[in-house]
This record gives C-alpha cells, structure tokens and sequence, in this order.
C-alpha cells in the first residue's frame, strides 16, 4: 500500500468515526442511543450502524471515544459474536457494560449449536461450508452464550433457542429491541430458519 492509498485510507477512518461521533450525540439530544454493531450494510431507521474499522468493540478506547458522555439504551449484534472467541465476547461485552443505561439491553443474535438439523450445524459450525464460516470462532448454545453475558455482569433474557433435546423455544421479539433478519418469524433461506438470539438486559 503506497502513502497515498495509506493517506485515503486513513482519512476514510478518521471520517467515518466523525460520523459515528456526530450520530451518537444526535440520537442522544432526541432522548435515545441505538446502535448495532457489526452492520455490514444494514441501515435501520432510529439505530446507528458501525464496523470495523471505524469501531472496534474489543477496544476499550474506541468505547470511550464513541460513548465517554453518552449512555446507551439498545446494542444489537446480529451474527457477529461467532467471528469472536468466547474470551472476546466476554471482553466486549464488559466494555460495553458500563457505558450503557441501567436497564438498557444488549440484543445478540448468532448461529445456535443446538439447532438438531445436521445440515443446519455443517453450515455455520467454524470452518463449516456456509459463507463467513471459515471465519467463525465458536458454535454459541444457549447455555454458553448466557454465562458469558452474566460472568459480564448482565442479566440473559432467552428469546429464541433450542434447548439439547433440539425443542426451539420462542419468546416473543420485540422490534423495539433490535431487529433479528434471521430469525424463526423472517426466514429468509434454508439455513437461517432460526437463530440463537438473547436479550443482555443491564
């Protein structure tokens, strides 16, 4: 990458995070902050997107750069927490903790390894044949999702999961709460009949 690629490039970043900044404090003189991590291009009316690179949710800086007077009332990271290892996810979400509003919740949404559709399983397990997966960390249950949002000091909500005799168990989703694409209610294709999805309330 020659200097003048490398000055783009950093002058695009340097951006984009003025942008977040600037959408963060809109959102909180209208009275509430939503924000989605790991959003890729979706765009949801009333939530703020960000990504890598403009916001890296394992830094602690980043964390106080976006949110040092701010406090956050929704977080919502559909299919992303697979692509980290537990101690990572354990990681961003203790950073995440103290910069949102008591009673504020963290809506998380990944692949569920007790989903009893072997197919299911061989797509989105690490390494597995589907897109992204050769990226994907770890296969998230119910169990293990919930006691690491818990050993950060969060309270799980279970919304939508199997249970290890392969039973899906449904809450009702509020919208409200973060919009879930891959869910039992909007499935969109053969593998993304359902997901993992749990409410982190604060």
């Amino acid at each position: 990458m020659n200097f003048i690629t490398q000055l783009r490039r950093y002058r695009w970043i340097v951006t984009g995070r003025w942008k977040i900044r600037r959408q963060i404090l809109a959102a909180k003189n209208k009275g509430a902050i939503k924000i989605v991590v790991g959003s890729g291009l979706t765009d949801f009316e009333g939530w703020i997107g960000t990504d890598l690179p403009h916001f890296d949710i394992l830094k602690k800086a980043d964390w106080t750069y976006f949110f040092k007077d701010c406090s956050i009332d929704n977080l919502l990271a559909e299919h992303v927490f697979e692509h980290l290892t537990q101690e990572q996810t354990q990681l961003a979400l203790e950073l995440a903790y103290p910069f949102m509003k008591s009673g504020a919740i963290f809506r998380i949404a990944v692949p569920d390894g007790f989903n009893p559709d072997p197919l299911y399983i061989e797509h989105v397990r690490p390494n597995g044949t589907g897109a992204g997966a050769d990226d994907h960390k770890i296969l998230w249950d119910y169990q293990s999702l919930s006691k690491t949002g818990e050993n950060a000091g969060f309270k799980a909500e279970l919304i939508e999961h199997y249970i290890e005799q392969g039973k899906l168990m449904e809450n009702e989703i509020l919208e409200e709460r973060g919009y879930v694409s891959r869910c039992r209610n909007r499935a969109e294709g053969l593998y993304s009949r359902s997901s993992l999805i749990i409410d982190f309330v604060k």
